[in-house]
């Protein structure tokens, strides 16, 4: 067996909503199409016709998530809390929950490296979660401050110069993932 899949708790709960969602939605086109098979001529009945493609869309939307639920069970899967990566003193290498200053190809950036499933533009901050099991989250591991890296990610040459590696602050945390104030 491989080694376990990493995913925060709120890509957890994304993925169960989305099921949930989707599969609302699908039960939703089911009832449409129903309702329109009553006024005959499914042939030439447009609201029938648009009701079974969002049934077989959300079908397939469905099928994929569940597909990717079953991949997280069958591979084993741990569920890490982002505030867990808030901690005192500093990161002396890059992993799981630290945050890493980069120079990419001349350009500055700033990651997290997150969970599997973590890949989305935050609504605030300048801090862009990326997976740990990424092309660039799996070049960074282990890495410190000072290295300078080619590499090859996504098919094109790289050149990576690590600036900086801490951990990241309880608001940077809520800046990346803002439903986790919620829960507070």
């Amino acid at each position: 067996m491989s080694e376990k899949t990493i995913i925060s708790t709120v890509s957890a709960w994304e993925l169960g909503e989305k099921f949930e969602t989707t599969r609302a939605s699908k039960n939703e086109a089911l009832r449409e199409a129903r309702i329109a098979k009553l006024d005959g001529d499914l042939s030439e009945n447009a609201p029938y016709q648009a009701a079974k493609e969002k049934f077989r869309t959300m079908g397939r939307i469905q099928r994929r998530i569940t597909s990717e639920m079953n991949e997280l069970i069958e591979r084993g899967h741990t569920v890490v809390d982002p505030l867990s990566w808030v901690k005192e003193g500093q990161a002396q290498e890059v992993e799981l929950g630290s945050v890493v200053e980069l120079e990419q190809d001349g350009e500055p950036r700033l990651i997290l490296v997150a969970g599997a499933r973590d890949h989305h533009f935050p609504a605030e901050g300048n801090i862009v979660p990326v997976p740990y099991n990424s092309p660039l989250g799996k070049v960074l591991l282990q890495r410190r401050a000072g290295e300078r890296i080619a590499a090859v990610i996504n098919g094109s040459n790289s050149a990576l110069g690590i600036i900086a590696v801490r951990w990241p602050t309880r608001d940077e945390i809520f800046h990346i993932w803002p439903t986790m104030r919620k829960g507070m």
